[in-house]
């Protein structure tokens, strides 16, 4: 999945698309995108919600330094080696009925059996908490919804 073509039904999907721990003082770079993806894989199946793909609405081209790219990128080409047979065989409990269920039960399987491989996994599980924890908080189901300044005044004219 690449980020810049991205579109999704925020209310069905969104919570899944937290796009990982990347950047400066991580250990790994520009697998963000593949992340959301492979974790918005394993949940969509779970949910049997379905996932559109196709050619790129814009394609885009940018000048490239291999050198500096696999710098980037050699943690997670390595890591590939674990990260893909995990989400092949990753499965989600009945329980897991809601896509914030579904991806704190992701966070526990992350740390359970990615965590062995390097201890960056175990910060991603907590990231991946705390995503879906501030995704509740911002994000309160609809008729939840309150108003710190209590309900409006009606004025005369109603």
């Amino acid at each position: 999945m690449c980020g810049m073509n991205l579109a999704f039904d925020r209310e069905l999907i969104g919570p899944a698309m937290y796009f990982g721990l990347m950047g400066d003082g991580q250990p790994i770079g520009r697998y963000d995108d593949m992340w959301a993806g492979w974790c918005t894989k394993v949940i969509t199946d779970h949910l049997s919600l379905g996932i559109k793909t196709g050619l790129p609405y814009i394609w885009h081209s940018k000048a490239s330094n291999p050198f500096v790219n696999l710098k980037k990128e050699y943690n997670g080409i390595f890591w590939q080696e674990e990260l893909i047979p995990f989400f092949q065989s990753v499965t989600l409990s009945k329980e897991a009925t809601t896509v914030q269920k579904c991806y704190l039960e992701l966070a526990k399987q992350v740390r359970a059996k990615l965590g062995k491989v390097d201890g960056y996994f175990n910060k991603l599980a907590d990231a991946m908490v705390t995503w879906i924890e501030a995704w509740d908080e911002l994000n309160p189901p609809k008729g939840a919804i309150t108003t710190t300044n209590g309900p409006a005044l009606k004025s005369n004219a109603d």
